[in-house]
C-alpha cells in the first residue's frame, strides 16, 4: 500500500485487512512523506490488529515508485497492491482465495477475481485475455501477482507512465503466463485516484508497441488486427508486412470458424 496524507482512509482500508480470518500475510506500507499522522495511525491500527507489517518512509516518491519499493522488500509468495482508500469486501476474502492461490502457485502468474467499482456501482471482472487487456485494464484491486515470476524477470512498474503503469505491468505479466479468473468478490475500488479522472497519453501511445515487445512473435496470433497494425507501425519492414498479413488472415479464419 502506498500512502500520502491518508490517515482518514486507513480505518477502512487497514480495518478490512485486520478483519480477515486468514492471517498469513504481511502488510507493507510505503509513505511518500505525509504531513498528517498517516504513519502513526497505520502503526497503531496494525499493532492493535496484531498483523505483521513494515512501514517505510520514502519522501517524494510517487505511487508507482512507492509500490516498487514495497515489492522489493516483500517476502510473500503472492503480492497484492491495495490503495489506501480501497478495502476488502468481506472478512473471508483472503480465506476464500487462499485455496486457488495455493493450488495455482506454479501454473498461473496472476489470480484475479471481481472488484466493486463504487461509482457508479457495479462489479468489474470476468476472464482476461490479451485482446481484452488491450482495450481495458485489469483492476489491481482484484488481482494477486506471483512474486517469484516478478522477481526472476525483474519486473517493476515503469514510472514514466504516471497513471497507467499498472496497465503496462499487467501486459508484461500476461506475456509471462496464465491469468486465472476466480469468480469471487475481492475489493471495493474507491475511484478517487488520478487514473480515474485523467488519461496517461504516453502509455496509450506506447500500448501496442509495448505488447509487441513483451509477447514477441506470439502477438501475431493473439492481438486483433487493428491493435497489431498499430504495434507494427513503428517497425516498418518486409518482415513486419508479412506478419501483418498473417495476422489479418488468422483473424479472418477465426471469424469464419466462429460463425460456421
Amino acid at each position: 500500500m502506498s500512502t500520502l496524507n491518508s490517515a482518514a482512509d486507513l480505518h477502512c482500508s487497514l480495518g478490512s485487512l485486520a478483519a480477515q480470518t486468514f492471517r498469513d500475510f504481511e502488510v507493507i506500507l510505503v509513505d511518500g512523506g505525509s504531513a498528517d499522522n498517516t504513519l502513526e495511525q497505520a502503526k497503531l491500527l496494525l499493532q492493535e490488529a496484531r498483523l505483521r507489517f513494515r512501514l517505510m518512509l520514502a519522501p517524494g516518491t510517487g505511487i508507482y515508485e512507492a509500490i516498487n519499493l514495497g515489492v522489493a522488500v516483500a517476502a510473500g509468495q503472492w503480492l497484492y497492491v491495495m490503495g489506501s482508500d480501497d478495502h476488502l469486501l468481506a472478512p473471508d476474502v483472503l480465506a476464500n482465495l487462499s485455496g486457488p492461490l495455493r493450488r495455482h502457485g506454479q501454473d498461473a502468474v496472476v489470480v484475479h477475481g471481481n472488484v466493486w467499482i463504487e461509482d457508479p456501482g457495479y462489479f468489474y471482472g470476468q476472464p482476461w485475455d490479451l485482446a481484452r487487456l488491450m482495450e481495458r485494464n485489469l483492476s489491481h484491486q482484484s488481482a494477486f501477482y506471483r512474486h517469484d515470476v516478478i522477481r526472476s524477470h525483474g519486473i517493476t512498474y515503469d514510472t514514466k507512465y504516471t497513471l497507467y503503469a499498472d496497465w503496462d505491468y499487467n501486459i508484461r505479466m500476461m506475456a509471462l503466463g496464465r491469468f486465472l479468473y476466480v469468480p469471487l468478490p475481492v475489493a471495493s475500488y474507491a475511484c478517487g485516484g488520478a487514473s480515474s479522472l485523467k488519461k496517461d497519453l504516453l502509455f496509450l501511445a506506447d500500448r501496442e508497441s509495448n505488447a509487441m515487445a513483451y509477447f514477441g512473435w506470439r502477438a501475431c496470433w493473439i492481438m486483433t488486427p487493428d491493435r497489431f497494425s498499430l504495434a507494427l507501425a513503428r517497425r516498418s519492414s518486409p518482415a513486419t508486412s508479412l506478419l501483418g498479413g498473417l495476422n489479418r488472415l488468422y483473424w479472418s479464419f477465426r471469424r469464419v470458424l466462429k460463425f460456421a
